[in-house]
């Protein structure tokens, strides 16, 4: 499974084994530090092999992935959700992590494994995870820095082996697998004008026009340092981020504010391309920018650093 913060996408990976059963004891873990090292090793030598950054062992992902693994095993169900529905990336933050990372788990089940979980098993179920597509795609995903392992076992129901990773993202709506980074409003306003006057004069508008009043202003809709609390509700605001000598040569304005959670860590040109195609997929934003009596168009795209990014437009008709 893998979640992108507050926009999900879900994966269902999971991998189911058999083995001679053993006599039955309790469930036990085996030694659980040395098995998490040994996981994130195996991980991290495959991500090496393909160029993609290593993983590190975090607290979070640790204890989500040790209290599912616990949880299947004592209430016979198998899946990436629990029966009341809690998911990876709510597990990952009930344990402390970000609500903005992007968050994906493997899953594994072993009937009559022997007990207590050993290394030898830890590769087996890695070798297994690599071999299928989805569990492979989970372990060489980029935007990822995070790992976590949990296992434990009894010959008498069935060995549960849990992968988490977690990481601050990547853009939406790269090309090529790249994205370039844009840092000023200006910039970031004329990229997100190409599509949305293309879709004007498709619709017989006339095209929007960049304006540094409405620029500033939403660079400033939603206060720096406050992205991930902040109200998206800004109507209200417009009135205190237009500069006051600007707001006498403005007869109306509306704002749009989007987020994206699991983004990366600084503001390209696929993060305006994301925006803007899913404003123009919402009818009420597509309203809005295609609407006749807007003339002008300010945008900013701020970012978190952990994941978290909010882009800010502002459309306004001149008088």
């Amino acid at each position: 499974m893998t979640h992108l913060g507050p926009i999900a996408s879900v994966l269902i990976v999971a991998m189911n084994f058999v083995d001679f059963p053993g006599p039955t004891i309790a469930a036990e873990t085996g030694s659980l530090d040395r098995l998490r090292h040994k996981a994130l090793e195996l991980v991290n030598r495959e991500r090496q092999e393909h160029g993609l950054p290593l993983l590190s062992l975090g607290p979070a992902l640790n204890e989500a992935a040790q209290s599912h693994a616990k949880d299947m095993l004592q209430r016979k169900y198998y899946a990436h959700s629990s029966p009341e529905g809690d998911t990876v990336a709510d597990r990952y933050t009930n344990a402390g992590g970000s609500r903005w990372h992007v968050t994906a788990e493997n899953i594994a089940r072993c009937q009559g494994c022997p007990v207590p979980p050993t290394e030898e098993r830890v590769e087996r179920l890695h070798r297994g995870w690599m071999d299928s597509p989805p569990h492979r795609e989970n372990i060489l995903r980029r935007g990822l820095d995070r790992f976590g392992f949990g296992i434990i076992a009894d010959s008498g129901e069935a060995l549960y082996a849990v992968q988490t990773f977690a990481g601050t993202g990547t853009p939406r709506e790269m090309q090529a697998g790249r994205a370039s980074p844009v840092t000023e409003a200006e910039e970031q306003t004329a990229l997100a004008l190409q599509p949305i006057n293309r879709e004007r004069r498709a619709n017989g508008r006339e095209p929007l026009r960049a304006d540094p009043a409405l620029v500033r202003a939403a660079s400033n809709v939603v206060p720096r340092g406050s992205q991930d609390t902040a109200d998206l509700d800004v109507q209200g605001r417009l009135s205190d981020v237009l500069p006051a000598d600007a707001s006498p040569n403005w007869r109306s304005w509306t704002a749009i504010v989007g987020r994206c959670g699991g983004c990366g860590t600084e503001p390209t040109d696929a993060d305006i391309r994301y925006f803007v195609s899913q404003w123009l997929e919402d009818p009420g934003y597509r309203t809005r920018l295609l609407s006749r009596d807007l003339t002008h168009f300010g945008l900013a795209l701020q970012a978190n650093g952990d994941g978290l990014k909010t882009a800010s437009a502002v459309l306004g008709q001149r008088r």
